[in-house]
């Protein structure tokens, strides 16, 4: 009887471990893979509904549906009032908004790659729904591309944005009323977007707030008005960075010797004025730092009027008050010899056209140029005048250009107190060797404008954007001794003729100065010239 009933326990736990095996879910071996995307068969409005008022939107597809990335691809153009929440069940998707939608409104919902199949990932492309909170649904359309103005490549996800035209925009702070993103090769289309004026912007919105900052993001614009009554397309873009506002001054470094301005972005000049002219001490600007030398050992506080000023025009004007630390007591260290960086580096190939650039982290206060020497070939030395020397305004930079006889190698000699800086500190002695550039390692780019009035700078590039080489010039161009490779040429209409590329102002709706690419890649062998290309 024992047994019986232990032989009916064990029958019955293996049936029941039977059953749960049966009811687990394993996928199907074999068979094609599913490879179609889910499809739309219900939505809540309709398709290009018209006079839809409620604040809940709900998709019916033809399969269980992934949603987990549709908050990020999800655009709703123009952009919706308030939050929304998105709520998935099996084979539908419920957007509820917190807020109505705009009145007599036309809207467009981009879902992008926001909706897949539950099992293989497959997404919906392409999916939009339009429906209108009027009695009609707005239909017309803008196209266009969106590039780099210095690149001259697409812009992946570029914010393509309309305004409508109003007395005053403040893109900082305005969010647009009709938005985009572009795709991998740069375009971007609006669709159902109503008639009336409007200005286009492009900008790389880092912080996905729909505004333009101004520090950080790339911004491309039309300096005209759209009158949209029609369809346009060709509304091309150009992106570049252009910070309009004015430099500030983010933060300052004292110490014993020197006194330190840092800047938030490059600064083009700098202007600066003693309030007493016994005050005045050396000091030195570049990029976006500015620095004062305590070379009298000045411990009281100076007072300087500073005016700075960047590649765009935009200045500041401010007075600074500069006090040194103290100095350490300690026993004074011996002095050590100045730090030269010199340009090009040692062992680096070099023309006969030959330009030797030395930089100084302190300015020089004395240069005993007969304590240079530059000897072709190390037997042959070259006759250097005053005019081959060539100081920036804060003598922290030296430029050496002469025009050499050498065939093998250049020699650099510099005795030692060539150089003496503000601190009393000099250079040691320096035996420097730079072989001479062979011709026939190197090509040739030769070619001229078809438009000859307009002063340019034409550039070498590279793969990297680098600019290889360039030159100021109206009608023609010749690039000698370039390493082989594969190259742009890039040109820069430079209008008002100051010699660098401008970035424009959006807030004045100044444009960037035009930047133009020739149509193909130049491809330079060693030995080997290029010559007759025509810039249109």
């Amino acid at each position: 009887m024992i047994k019986s009933s232990l032989l009916k326990t064990v029958i019955l736990i293996t049936g029941c471990k039977l059953l749960i095996s049966c009811a687990q879910f394993v996928p199907p071996t074999g068979g094609k893979r599913d490879e179609i995307a889910p499809k739309l068969i219900n939505s809540t409005p309709k398709a290009e509904q018209k006079n839809f008022k409620e604040k809940t939107i709900s998709l019916e597809f033809d399969e269980l549906v992934d949603v987990t990335s549709l908050r990020q691809e999800l655009l709703i153009i123009p952009e919706a009032e308030g939050t929304y929440d998105i709520r998935s069940k099996s084979n539908t998707v419920i957007l509820k908004f917190d807020k109505a939608f705009k009145d007599s409104t036309t809207y467009t919902l981009n879902f992008r790659k926001g909706i897949k199949d539950l099992n293989e990932r497959n997404e919906s492309r392409n999916l939009k729904l339009v429906f209108s909170t009027g009695n009609q649904i707005d239909s017309l359309k803008i196209s266009g591309n969106v590039k780099g103005l210095l690149t001259n490549q697409p812009v992946l996800e570029a914010h393509v944005a309309l305004y409508k035209l109003q007395d005053s925009l403040d893109l900082k702070k305005t969010k647009p009323d009709y938005f985009i993103k572009t795709d991998s090769s740069g375009n971007y289309q609006f669709e159902n977007i109503k008639s009336g004026k409007y200005r286009i912007y492009a900008f790389m919105d880092k912080n996905s707030n729909l505004k333009y900052d101004t520090k950080t993001e790339a911004i491309g614009f039309r300096n005209d008005t759209i009158n949209l009554d029609k369809n346009f397309g060709g509304i091309d873009l150009l992106l570049a960075n252009a910070n309009n506002e004015k430099p500030k001054s983010q933060k300052v470094l004292p110490r014993a010797e020197d006194y330190t301005i840092l800047y938030d972005k490059n600064i083009k000049s700098f202007e600066v004025k003693f309030e007493n002219k016994n005050d005045s001490i050396p000091y030195y600007g570049e990029d976006k730092e500015l620095k004062f030398y305590n070379s009298t050992q000045r411990t009281d506080t100076l007072k300087v009027n500073i005016t700075v000023t960047d590649s765009s025009g935009n200045t500041l004007t401010y007075l600074q008050k500069i006090k040194f630390r103290e100095p350490e007591k300690k026993k004074k260290e011996k002095r050590a010899y100045l730090t030269l960086n010199m340009k090009p580096k040692v062992g680096e190939v070099v023309d006969k056209n030959f330009k030797y650039e030395i930089s100084f982290d302190t300015p020089i206060l004395s240069f005993n140029k007969s304590l240079f020497k530059i000897l072709s070939d190390t037997i042959r030395e070259e006759k250097l005048e005053t005019n081959n020397f060539t100081w920036n305004k804060s003598k922290t930079k030296l430029i050496i250009t002469k025009e050499i006889n050498s065939e093998r190698e250049v020699k650099i000699e510099m005795s030692r107190g060539v150089f003496i800086n503000i601190k009393g500190d000099s250079s040691d002695k320096q035996d420097l060797k730079y072989p001479i550039l062979k011709s026939e390692n190197y090509g040739l780019i030769e070619g001229n404008f078809e438009e000859k009035k307009t002063s340019k700078i034409i550039q070498i590039i590279n793969d990297k954007y680098e600019v290889v080489a360039e030159q100021k010039t109206r009608d023609k161009f010749l690039f000698q001794n370039i390493k082989p490779g594969i190259y742009l040429l890039r040109t820069i209409n430079d209008k008002n003729e100051n010699g660098y590329w401008d970035y424009g102002n959006v807030e004045k709706n100044i444009l960037p100065e035009e930047v133009t690419f020739y149509a193909e890649p130049i491809r330079l062998k060693a030995n080997f010239e290029v010559r007759g290309i025509v810039v249109k």
